[in-house]
């Protein structure tokens, strides 16, 4: 079974996590015979097990040219909040990237994210909400590191695709 690997700090658990424009995901497919990814994008990631949905910067979404869907609402301590929702994938790198443009080793979730809109200003591009954590298993480890494993344990998921070094997806 597939999983990330990383550590935490007691408050945040982070990963770089790659975003890929769900209009143009057969595109990249296609393109990774002929060198790295075309448009994607690694980002640091926040779990966050208090989000019911997966959310995105302004930044991510300018950088890939995402189109607007939508709009969803979203609550906070501070009331409902109507923000911008754009389709997307998620995409879980083995070990973080040495560069923008490695692509191997990253697990991406087939299914599609509606996923909303995050102002700028915080210290990670992605939070990654229940709709993305409840595909797998999340554990947070009393000394300091956290495993995310996709899909039941001993089987291979459905809602993941593997990229390994430039090659076919499988």
């Amino acid at each position: 079974m597939p999983s990330i690997h990383g550590r935490h700090d007691g408050r945040a658990a982070i990963v770089t996590v790659a975003i890929i424009d769900a209009a143009h995901y057969k595109t990249h497919k296609a393109s990774l015979n002929q060198g790295p990814l075309k448009g994607v994008v690694p980002v640091k990631a926040l779990f966050d097990t208090g989000a019911t949905k997966t959310m995105i910067t302004s930044r991510i979404v300018s950088r890939l040219g995402l189109r607007l869907v939508n709009k969803l609402d979203f609550a906070s301590l501070t009331g409902v909040h109507r923000r911008n929702g754009y389709l997307f994938h998620v995409g879980f790198y083995q070990s973080p990237p040495a560069n923008e443009t490695e692509v191997s080793n990253i697990q991406v979730f087939r299914e599609v994210i509606n996923g909303g809109e995050l102002p700028d200003g915080t210290t990670f591009d992605v939070m990654l909400g229940m709709d993305v954590i409840t595909s797998g298993n999340l554990r947070i480890n009393q000394d300091g590191t956290f495993v995310f494993r996709f899909g039941p344990k001993g089987t291979r998921p459905r809602h993941v695709t593997t990229v390994r070094d430039r090659g076919a997806i499988g």
